[in-house]
């Protein structure tokens, strides 16, 4: 069945791969510049791969986006410590984490994945020549994995999580699936219960391990660095109580704004707000949300200028600080949860934040947990968000609280890049 998948891949899949992706970047800007970056991706590796080939072990990582990439570097950074001199080539599939991360200093080669066709598989790799494979979560591209079989280097997943598993009834998306795993040789799973959902729909002969999630050490690293970014912000919160709203999409602003507006005046928060694309056309859109409040509303490039001396809303025009942000507030939302599905939620929990999110939270194990231990909490609508938000805010008792199980989770769970590390340290030559 796995041979028939493979053939159904290569004739209409990837041929489909690369018409819609033609075809939907003369409307997206995001997919375009992803095209035009891999026309000139195997002349940047002949330059920047060759140059570390005498180096031993070499690694491949692949990360979907950004938010992949922040699971990835705690296990770059381990690496490293652990094979002085290694070689590690990370690649990526979005534009918006590739174009971002340039000035990383760990990994030794920063690229896009190239189009998963045959021949673009065997070139890559006669470029990278890893000694091991590994994948972050699920942006699983078959014929690079398989062309790694061919040349028997390791494959591993890792953060590897089943969420849906009713999506595994419908055959096709189970055939789907186990052609998809079946593509690896370790899986290293977030828990026990997705290694049951594994071996239970038969997904692969992989061999399979609960490892817990690289997200928590990440989270926790952050935590650890996130005053040295926010000290200077603390002068414009003064005593007020706080509300960060991260990674948020217009769906969640809408909610969000609405909720804000039934607060009373003197009990409003200092609120920070983060978008998760913030392109000129979004941020100009939650100026005029936070001015229709009555609230001045500030960017936060304007502050650090200078010119601002009272503030409201902090609008962030800038990625990757969000993590960090997050310790200026009492209170946190994640967005995504009235989008595509609720973004990282361990970060403001790291912080000892209560979380809130939307109803969109299945795709996240995390939130799940969270929502055990009484810390996160789904917001259904405006009028849910208002009451919840209202209450919080005047109950630092329950805050207090709620921070406290948050860092109680955190330390159960810290510990996955070392013990993924092990797993690929015994998977080399002479273990």
């Amino acid at each position: 069945m796995n041979w028939i998948a493979g053939r159904l891949y290569n004739l209409l899949g990837v041929p489909s791969l690369y018409v819609l992706s033609y075809l939907y970047s003369l409307f997206n800007e995001k997919v375009r510049r992803g095209l035009e970056g891999r026309k000139i991706l195997f002349e940047q590796l002949a330059k920047a791969a060759p140059a570390g080939l005498s180096r031993r072990p070499r690694f491949w990582i692949h990360n979907s986006s950004m938010g992949e990439f922040e699971q990835a570097k705690p296990l770059v950074e381990a690496l490293k410590a652990a094979f002085p001199g290694c070689f590690i080539a990370v690649s990526f599939f979005s534009p918006s984490a590739y174009e971002h991360v340039q000035d990383y200093p760990h990994a030794d080669c920063l690229c896009y994945l190239p189009i998963d066709d045959r021949r673009k598989a065997r070139r890559f790799l006669d470029l990278i020549r890893p000694d091991a494979a590994i994948v972050i979560r699920h942006d699983i591209w078959p014929n690079h994995l398989l062309e790694c079989r061919k040349r028997r280097i390791p494959t591993v997943l890792v953060n590897s999580s089943i969420r849906h598993e009713s999506l595994l009834k419908n055959p096709l998306i189970l055939h789907a699936n186990r052609f998809l795993f079946g593509c690896f040789d370790h899986v290293l799973a977030v828990s026990q219960e997705s290694i049951q959902i594994f071996r239970k729909y038969r997904l692969g002969n992989a061999r399979l391990e609960a490892v817990g999630d690289t997200r928590y050490d990440r989270v926790v690293q952050r935590a650890r660095e996130a005053e040295r970014i926010v000290a200077p912000l603390r002068k414009l919160k003064n005593q007020r109580k706080g509300f960060v709203m991260g990674s948020t999409w217009p769906s969640d602003e809408a909610v969000l704004f609405s909720a804000v507006s039934k607060l009373r005046r003197q009990d409003r928060p200092w609120m920070v707000i983060v978008p998760h694309e913030p392109v000129e056309e979004c941020l100009c859109r939650i100026e005029q949300q936070v001015s229709g409040l009555g609230l001045a509303g500030h960017r936060l490039s304007a502050v650090e200028s200078g010119s601002v001396k009272e503030n409201d809303v902090l609008i962030v025009d800038r990625i990757g600080i969000l993590a960090s942000l997050y310790a200026l507030g009492d209170l946190a939302f994640v967005g995504g949860g009235f989008g595509p599905g609720v973004h990282n939620v361990l970060e403001p929990a790291a912080l000892g934040k209560g979380v809130l999110y939307g109803p969109r939270c299945r795709n996240s194990y995390e939130a799940g947990q969270l929502e055990k231990r009484g810390v996160g909490h789904v917001v259904n609508n405006d009028a849910e968000a208002f009451s919840l938000i209202s209450r919080l805010l005047q109950n630092p008792e329950e805050m207090a609280s709620m921070g406290r199980q948050a860092a109680s989770l955190m330390r159960e769970n810290v510990g996955a890049t070392q013990r993924i590390v092990g797993v690929i340290q015994d998977l080399l030559p002479g273990g």
